[in-house]
């Protein structure tokens, strides 16, 4: 009668099936708690399809990551980034799920990162992805690249799908990235903080910088010479027809430092600029009429 009781509550705790309950009290001497520790490596039932995507047209960039549950058709777990900046795609998609899904959190906050887009489009693909995957009998990378290539359609997309097989215990697992020392280092594809060299505009009839606030808005340019400085103020509209133009820029931090001051700005996510500005130096100040965020930045 113990038997039959462990056996009915490990699967419903685990929801696994009857030769695989026996099993694992088998392992676990009929040790009900042992056997729920024991048949996590027994359920081999998850699929991880890693994604990368390229726009050609557009010069988007995507990462997507899905992890299904083979049993009953439902999705575990379902991130997605999209974003204009090219090196996203250099995430190697060889490394462990939770890496490749922490690549996808950080490459949303990064330099480029399509934010709105890929809140927009997110809950859609992910809902289209499950009503898709529950048609299907067996789930496999061909599978998951026409379902992708479908939702997209008619825009043209290069794909490119890795399939990992969890059991549960796998999956739930923390993964343990001293183990995983021949995997790809998420650096690789992260810009990180990026501090651009800027230029903040005077007025004689403006604000003296002795008396500029956090918070306030400004209008500078971009002067950083850098590669990476010039494709970022493309994305973020300091550039028309190939001329630097100006933008507005929030006040972060002001800083007095060898007779002049140091103001730090901000853009975008992960994008500052630093400004020396001479003592006497006095500056337009914006008000919110005069701010026009919305048709500056693309994200």
């Amino acid at each position: 009668m113990k038997q039959t009781n462990h056996l009915k509550l490990l699967m419903e705790e685990t929801g696994c099936e009857e030769s695989q309950a026996e099993l694992a009290l088998n392992i676990s001497d009929n040790n009900l708690e042992k056997a729920i520790s024991t048949i996590g490596f027994l359920l081999k039932f998850i699929k991880i399809f890693k994604i990368k995507l390229i726009f050609p047209k557009e010069n988007v960039y995507g990462l997507v990551q899905i992890a299904v549950n083979m049993k009953s058709s439902e999705i575990l777990r379902f991130s997605t980034a999209f974003s204009q900046n090219p090196t996203i795609y250099e995430i190697s998609e060889n490394i462990d799920w939770f890496s490749f899904e922490k690549a996808i959190f950080s490459a949303r906050l990064e330099a480029g990162s399509l934010e709105k887009y890929t809140q927009n489009i997110e809950e859609n693909l992910k809902l289209y992805c499950q009503q898709a995957i529950k048609e299907i009998i067996f789930v496999s990378t061909d599978e998951i690249s026409d379902i992708i290539k479908s939702f997209f359609s008619p825009t043209n997309i290069d794909i490119k799908i890795l399939e990992e097989e969890l059991n549960l215990t796998q999956f739930k697992k923390f993964p343990d990235h001293n183990f995983n020392n021949n995997c790809t280092s998420l650096t690789v594809y992260n810009i990180g903080f990026v501090k651009l060299d800027a230029k903040i505009l005077e007025d004689k009839h403006g604000k003296s910088i002795k008396k500029i606030q956090e918070g306030e808005t400004v209008l500078s340019t971009i002067t950083d010479q850098r590669d990476i400085a010039h494709y970022l103020v493309h994305l973020i509209g300091g550039k028309e027809n190939g001329i630097i133009s100006p933008i507005p820029a929030t006040i972060q931090k002001v800083y007095y430092k060898n007779e002049n001051f140091e103001v730090h700005l901000y853009y975008a996510s992960s994008i500052t600029g630093f400004a020396i500005v001479q003592k006497n130096s006095k500056l337009k100040v914006l008000d919110e009429k005069q701010v026009w965020w919305g048709k500056i930045l693309p994200w």
